[in-house]
């Protein structure tokens, strides 16, 4: 079995989370326990252990690695798999469940709604006097 599962995608241009994952929880359940990331990986958790819903606990200045793939006929990926890292700002929680994915600042209070929604943009960037380039940005939503 692989080590991870993707959980949430983002339209039809790839992965955005890649994360282990086991199978769909159910509603009425109490509210996960936080898994510490530093945790993952480690003897603690195991992919097979995860099921969803489940909350990922970071900590100011944990290091999430980015896997970031492409995939078309028409262009390719140079270098292939570039090295990205998230750093988080400040102590925060992650809950993936079968409504998505969801960060807050509280382990328990993820549906709180946001004052500015998130966005994803993506399209070309044309700057006089510099190369034109393919602009992909995402915002997570702010509360």
């Amino acid at each position: 079995m692989n080590e991870y599962l993707r959980v949430a995608r983002l339209g039809s241009l790839g992965r955005v989370v890649v994360i282990v994952l086991a199978t769909a929880g159910c509603a009425g359940t109490p509210p996960p326990t936080p898994i510490r990331y530093a945790d993952f990986g480690s003897v603690h958790v195991k992919a097979e252990d995860l099921r969803l819903p489940f909350v990922v606990e970071f900590q100011a200045g944990e290091q999430l690695p980015v896997n970031f793939e492409f995939s078309s006929e028409e262009f390719e990926l140079s270098p292939t798999h570039p090295s990205m890292t998230l750093v988080a700002k400040q102590r925060c929680f992650v809950r993936f469940s079968d409504e998505g994915v969801r960060a807050s600042l509280d382990p328990r209070n993820f549906d709180q709604k946001p004052k500015v929604p998130g966005s994803f943009r993506f399209g070309l960037k044309v700057v006089r006097g510099e190369p034109t380039k393919l602009d992909v940005g995402i915002a997570t939503p702010r509360r």
